[in-house]
């Protein structure tokens, strides 16, 4: 057995809907639909996908936290429409 399947991470990886459960619990109020379109591949703003399990893709829980901490702001964006 080799050790990049045990090198990926350390902690179990998440489905896109636990990642947002965990964010939510740490503090970020993130919803479901904010996160679907943020790693859209168009958008391609997410956190960034650990390994894929078929066609889902999974995430590391410490990497989400650190992009969720990466997108706060000392100030509030203004929105344009």
């Amino acid at each position: 057995m080799s050790d990049s399947s045990t090198s990926l991470t350390s902690k179990p990886l998440m489905t896109r809907s636990e990642l947002r459960v965990f964010l939510n619990s740490e503090g970020f109020p993130i919803g479901a639909s904010t996160l679907d379109k943020l790693c859209r591949p168009s958008r391609n703003e997410g956190p960034e996908v650990e390994a894929w399990w078929g066609d889902r893709p999974l995430y590391n829980p410490e990497r989400g936290l650190e992009w969720a901490r990466r997108r706060l702001s000392k100030t509030r964006k203004r929105v344009t429409a």
